[in-house]
């Protein structure tokens, strides 16, 4: 049986599988969740439907991608709301809004998990079979002196197998996070 909302593509699962264990092994001790701090913006550039670029109705390419997202500042036990928009150069247009945990790996790095429900409009972009999708972020970022971050992003977006066509997609984008004082 099939749980709907753990499709991850194995590619994706496996090389966030293998990114975790490398860093998070050895900064084990140092792990912390971050309280309330001040609200970032974070923008981030890169490539939308990576990984499992080719579907049966022809969309076989991997457009460039732009993202915003606001994260908030205060947080309740160190989980915080964000809220963000992506667009990609095919005319797809994704906004969301969700939970996130800022967790301190060592004094510089910074690790982001985020889980999200969208509203996804297609444009000439990949047909994702549905226009109320989840999304799942994995962000791993410097921590610059001033506060400002520096990161890659993996993320995943799908409708969970919520309907019949769920082809899903992978995102790698660079980072760049300010804080909002």
């Amino acid at each position: 049986m099939r749980h709907p909302f753990l499709s991850l593509r194995r590619p994706m699962l496996q090389s966030g599988s293998l990114i975790a264990l490398l860093l998070l092994a050895p900064a084990a001790q140092a792990v912390q969740i971050m309280g309330n701090s001040a609200p970032y913006l974070r923008v981030g550039a890169g490539v939308f439907n990576l990984v499992g670029a080719v579907n049966t109705y022809g969309y076989n390419h991997s457009p460039a991608e732009i993202n915003v997202e606001y994260q908030t500042g205060h947080k309740l036990y160190g989980i915080g709301f964000a809220w963000g928009l992506l667009a990609n150069s095919d005319g797809g247009v994704d906004g969301y809004g969700g939970l996130y945990s800022n967790i301190a790996l060592t004094h510089h790095w910074i690790l982001t998990p985020l889980a999200a429900l969208s509203g996804y409009r297609q444009g000439n972009s990949k047909d994702m079979g549905s226009t109320f999708l989840f999304r799942l972020e994995l962000d791993l970022a410097y921590q610059l002196d001033n506060g400002s971050r520096v990161g890659l992003e993996m993320a995943h977006l799908s409708n969970g197998d919520l309907y019949a066509r769920n082809p899903g997609e992978n995102e790698v984008l660079l980072t760049y996070a300010f804080p909002l004082h």
